[in-house]
């Protein structure tokens, strides 16, 4: 019997038997994903030229109740897509009237008083406290503004980060004081959590205050766990359809061929109560971890009457973070106007049942500043007394 590998030497030369060098096959498989690549650039550029843009935001957003809050034609004004939050601020907004609120953010989507406004990198002697929040830390209607007259509202009246910032550079010229508003109207401490661990290393605050309740207790067509799950195959996917806009279309198409499945949902809360204390609770080990001072604010809330049912979870969620905050010795603060408690002699600190007014958020700056000087918080930092 003839060996076969004879029979392979007589059918193919030498020279075809030789393995192909690794260059070269280097070079077919760059050649193939070249293609493959072309491929997808050619498709992506072919459906930004023929068809209508998808917003990431309206992907991102899929719930009725957070739509109504940050995906309607009014609200998005300010808002866009982000594949770990959902949505976050738009970058660079000058003066733009929103809701009856006046907002200006940073390139890094901040808001700030000034729209050219940006975040740097520490400094060394910087004093830089981080207010983390939502709706009622960004200042919603603070300084409030009609539409048809966006110039003619009240310079003074300021949230409560840039109110503490204005005061304690005024108090200390000379230092470095920035005070940042990482807060973001419909944001629940599940998102704040999430944004935290994303931006800390960069923020690296000296003093972090943390407010977060109404949008917590909400109810919603899913919790937060689910619809805003932040592990890192869900903000992959995300990032694609807001980097893609072919991916976006066909992310869409497959939505629209779901929907009639889709089955109805009873609303739940969008952060348990359980869920609620474990995000506070890894907040105090974060700024524990990264040696940071940390105080926790307690949610406004106007009356009991207006949503009896509401008002129940509202003081109940402050009342179990109340105990937590004790328990692990970390300052409280809950400025007793601000509750349903002081009602109805509370109203002319409120701008509706959720929000504080701009004299609202000057007694909340006035507590927070006797709090600074109490705990002795900013060290040798000179802290103002400011009336409400």
């Amino acid at each position: 019997m003839k060996d076969p590998e004879n029979k392979l030497e007589t059918a193919y030369p030498v020279k075809f038997r030789q393995r192909i060098p690794i260059k070269r096959r280097l070079a077919y498989i760059a050649i193939i994903y070249l293609a493959f690549l072309l491929i997808l650039l050619a498709i992506e550029a072919g459906t930004r030229l023929t068809m209508a843009h998808v917003s990431s935001l309206d992907l991102f957003v899929v719930t009725p109740q957070q739509k109504a809050q940050v995906a309607d034609a009014k609200q998005s004004t300010i808002f866009e897509g982000d594949p770990l939050l959902l949505w976050r601020l738009k970058p660079n907004l000058d003066h733009v009237v929103w809701d009856f609120t006046v907002v200006s953010t940073s390139s890094e989507h901040l808001r700030s008083v000034d729209p050219v406004q940006s975040l740097k990198p520490k400094q060394p002697g910087t004093i830089r406290i981080v207010c983390l929040g939502d709706s009622v830390t960004f200042g919603y209607r603070v300084p409030a503004v009609w539409p048809d007259k966006p110039t003619e509202y009240d310079r003074e009246w300021l949230p409560y980060p840039m109110l503490l910032e204005k005061h304690l550079r005024t108090a200390n010229p000379g230092r470095n004081i920035e005070v940042i508003t990482m807060a973001v109207p419909g944001y629940t401490s599940h998102q704040g959590l999430a944004w935290l661990r994303h931006d800390l290393d960069r923020l690296q605050p000296d003093l972090l205050t943390i407010s977060f309740g109404w949008n917590d207790v909400s109810f919603s067509d899913a919790p937060d766990r689910e619809a805003i799950n932040t592990d890192w195959r869900s903000v992959g996917v995300r990032w694609l359809v807001d980097t893609s806009q072919a991916f976006a279309h066909a992310t869409r198409w497959l939505r629209l061929k779901q929907t009639a499945a889709t089955t109805i949902r009873t609303p739940v809360a969008r952060v348990s109560e359980h869920e609620y204390l474990n995000n506070f609770q890894e907040f105090i080990r974060i700024a524990k971890a990264k040696e940071a001072a940390i105080i926790i604010l307690a949610a406004p809330y106007r009356d009991r009457k207006t949503n009896p049912p509401e008002a129940a979870l509202m003081s109940r969620y402050r009342a179990s973070l109340r105990s937590m905050a004790q328990q692990n010795q970390i300052p409280f603060l809950e400025p007793l106007e601000l509750t349903e408690a002081a009602y109805p002699s509370n109203e002319g600190w409120f701008g509706e049942l959720i929000h504080p007014n701009h004299m609202g958020h000057r007694l909340i700056a006035s507590e927070l500043l006797k709090l600074f000087a109490a705990n002795r918080m900013l060290h040798d930092v000179s802290i103002p007394a400011l009336t409400p």
